[in-house]
């Protein structure tokens, strides 16, 4: 507990302090400096719209490409199940880190290989900068992060598909469902708490994200993430209290968006029955 508690209490600590740097003289007593600059910081502001776009949308994409790879893993026997779900998992087991600098080279515009390709093959007729603006390096995150999470999304689908009985799916098919409607109403309905659970999960990963933004672009503010902006205003710019404070709001936007997450996922458990 003295592990949680105390780093939190010094946070709150620095975040209410005024930062005593440059010629600006300290102060004493309470303050809510750090928080009123940061309602004006446009970079503060750009950062909360790139972590919760990049967070949501990775986590819904990695969620449907799960749960079809598990289907498709479900037809296939044991044994090439378990090779294909073996390779499957490689890129989950790379470390982000790993994972940031392969794919930093390989979108290269000069030597990666994803250009060299595509001008190959004449798709392209020169190299295209694909982490160039903040779309650009948006993108790349989220599609790095699709090709790293999917498959432990996959095989959280698989396990949820193992445990639907066989009974009720062949009582569907004798009653005249087709196999669509019975993976819309039986299947999804009887894996779909363990889908909101694990996805949940993914979302509380992806909303602390530091380590593909901080390999990726450093301090480039177009691809920061919050993670990464607390980290560069209390290492790069000497601000721990501006950071600790933008700390305690970065607890408050992954709050408020889980809250509205497992809101929206959880509405099919709530709507009655047609």
């Amino acid at each position: 507990m003295a592990l949680v508690l105390v780093p939190f209490i010094q946070t709150l600590h620095l975040a209410f302090s005024h930062d005593p740097h440059g010629f600006v003289p300290a102060q004493t007593g309470a303050t809510l400096e750090n928080f009123w600059i940061m309602m004006g910081d446009s970079s503060w502001w750009r950062s909360v719209r790139t972590t919760v776009i990049f967070a949501l949308g990775s986590v819904v994409v990695e969620t449907v490409l799960g749960v079809g790879f598990a289907v498709i893993l479900q037809k296939l026997n044991t044994v090439i199940r378990g090779i294909v779900l073996a390779v499957m998992l490689l890129p989950w087991a790379v470390p982000g880190v790993v994972a940031a600098r392969l794919w930093s080279w390989m979108l290269n515009e000069q030597y990666g290989v994803i250009n060299a390709v595509l001008l190959e093959s004449g798709l392209i007729k020169h190299g295209v900068a694909w982490t160039a603006g903040p779309n650009g390096m948006l993108a790349t995150m989220i599609v790095v992060d699709i090709w790293q999470a999917t498959p432990f999304m996959t095989l959280l689908a698989l396990a949820g598909l193992q445990t639907v009985p066989t009974d009720a799916l062949e009582a569907a098919l004798m009653d005249g469902a087709t196999h669509w409607q019975c993976f819309r109403y039986v299947t999804m309905p009887l894996i779909w708490p363990m889908l909101t659970v694990a996805a949940l999960f993914r979302l509380l990963d992806a909303l602390r994200m530091f380590d593909l933004s901080s390999v990726l672009y450093g301090v480039d503010m177009n691809g920061m993430t919050l993670s990464v902006f607390i980290h560069t205003q209390i290492v790069q710019l000497g601000a721990p209290g501006y950071g600790a404070a933008a700390a305690l709001a970065t607890l408050g936007v992954i709050t408020l968006t889980v809250v509205l997450f497992w809101r929206c996922i959880t509405l099919p458990q709530r709507r009655e029955p047609f």
